[in-house]
């Protein structure tokens, strides 16, 4: 019987898209609808997933008392009405079953998605104080939580049987509600590292991560470096599919947050979900964000387009400018610049193989070299040097898709 599950599972797939409607780009006339609404929010969760050795370990925290975080107890975003495309049927069943679907030997790509066309609320990237309050969001989920008996197991199979730490390797996921639970942010844990001044129990496993998300071929950098997966075949070439299989893996961050969203959408079946995150959380946010076409915003995260297209995420067959992923960076950033590689990089001394340059989505760029005679630097990637910068400047910058972008153009994947 063990041949039915992944039979059933490509059936499902295939017989989903096999249907669907015609493509019309009825109604986009009017793609925003610039209506401010000032909602308070707050924290109401939090999530830790492990991963490596711990992957079967998920709790939650229900936070009742949200002043035991260094962060404010509220916060206010507003929110615009926009045009979207995205998948019909986005339920985690399903886009796990498509995800899984990939990695199967003999993939074909499918092309057929089933696509509509919504009006959704989305953040008002373009309102100042709600790019300051969404990073003020990314910063609190670096915050250490005391060691509670409060924590909650997720369910089976996940269990605590091993002493999961809140520090201990994995992902962190911050749940903020509003008053109706009409809209939910998820806040993604970035890199922490003693570069960035955030170390903590986490750097190991966060630059496995960053390795294998950012770089061409398992950080191969030269014989030198310690890889993080064995894809690598000979000068320049790579395996496209050991390398898609390392990004799937169990113990790698992208599975643990699918994780993080199926849970959450459980609490809150109704809501309107957004996620944000900063560096490696930005990057992990907007994976996520593809995988469901749910809005995010991200800060300073490295390029991530090149992983997503590895996963096989799903691109909406529109212009690049109606993209809902935002990636908020500045030009004094190296990481988010993505030309924080090289000999005598601090990413490369650091041991972070950061050779990815596109994003995908749009790319919201506050000029700080120009405008601010900010020198390129690791410190203009630390999350309080982006909320400075936000409040710094009068407006937002306008939000463009990158056209003349091609990542590890020298290297070969079979």
């Amino acid at each position: 019987m063990g041949w039915l599950l992944p039979l059933v599972v490509a059936v499902f797939v295939c017989n989903a898209f096999a249907h669907q409607i015609p493509f019309f780009r009825h109604g986009l006339d009017s793609i925003e609808e610039h209506t401010r609404v000032a909602t308070a929010f707050k924290l109401r969760h939090v999530f830790h997933h492990g991963t490596g050795a711990n992957t079967t370990l998920h709790r939650r925290l229900d936070v009742s008392e949200p002043s035991a975080f260094e962060s404010t107890s509220e916060f206010y975003l507003s929110a615009v009405s926009k045009n979207v495309t995205r998948l019909s049927q986005r339920d985690p069943d399903f886009m796990e079953s498509y995800v899984a679907y990939t990695r199967r030997p003999g993939f074909i790509k499918i092309t057929g998605f089933d696509w509509i066309h919504e009006r959704i609320r989305t953040p008002n990237i373009s309102d100042p104080e709600t790019l300051t309050t969404m990073a003020r969001m990314t910063s609190d989920a670096y915050v250490g939580v005391p060691q509670s008996k409060d924590w909650l197991d997720v369910g089976a199979p996940f269990n605590e049987s091993l002493g999961f730490g809140w520090d201990d390797k994995g992902v962190r996921g911050h749940i903020f509600t509003d008053d109706g639970n009409k809209t939910v942010v998820i806040s993604i844990k970035g890199t922490s590292s003693t570069l960035f001044d955030n170390d903590g129990d986490t750097v190991t496993n966060d630059k496995i991560n960053d390795n294998l998300l950012f770089s061409c071929c398992c950080a191969r950098i030269s014989y030198m470096w310690t890889t993080v997966c064995d894809c690598y075949e000979k000068s320049y070439t790579c395996s496209q599919s050991c390398l898609e299989d390392a990004l799937y893996a169990e113990d790698k961050y992208y599975r643990a947050l699918l994780d993080i969203y199926r849970n959450t959408t459980s609490l809150y079946p109704s809501a309107t979900i957004w996620l944000t995150g900063h560096s490696l959380g930005g990057s992990m946010a907007a994976l996520l964000g593809r995988t469901y076409g749910v809005p995010t915003v991200s800060f300073e995260a490295p390029p991530e387009r090149l992983a997503a297209e590895r996963l096989h995420l799903p691109f909406p067959p529109v212009p690049a400018n109606e993209s809902t992923i935002w990636h908020v960076g500045n030009t004094a950033d190296p990481i988010y610049m993505g030309i924080c590689n090289g000999p005598s990089s601090v990413c490369w001394v650091g041991g972070y193989a950061m050779e990815t340059q596109c994003h995908s989505g749009l790319e919201c760029v506050y000029d700080t070299v120009k405008d601010m005679k900010w020198h390129v630097s690791a410190s203009s990637h630390r999350i309080k040097s982006v909320i400075d910068m936000i409040a710094a400047y009068n407006t937002t910058p306008t939000c463009v898709a990158r056209t003349d972008c091609q990542d590890c153009f020298d290297w070969t994947f079979d």
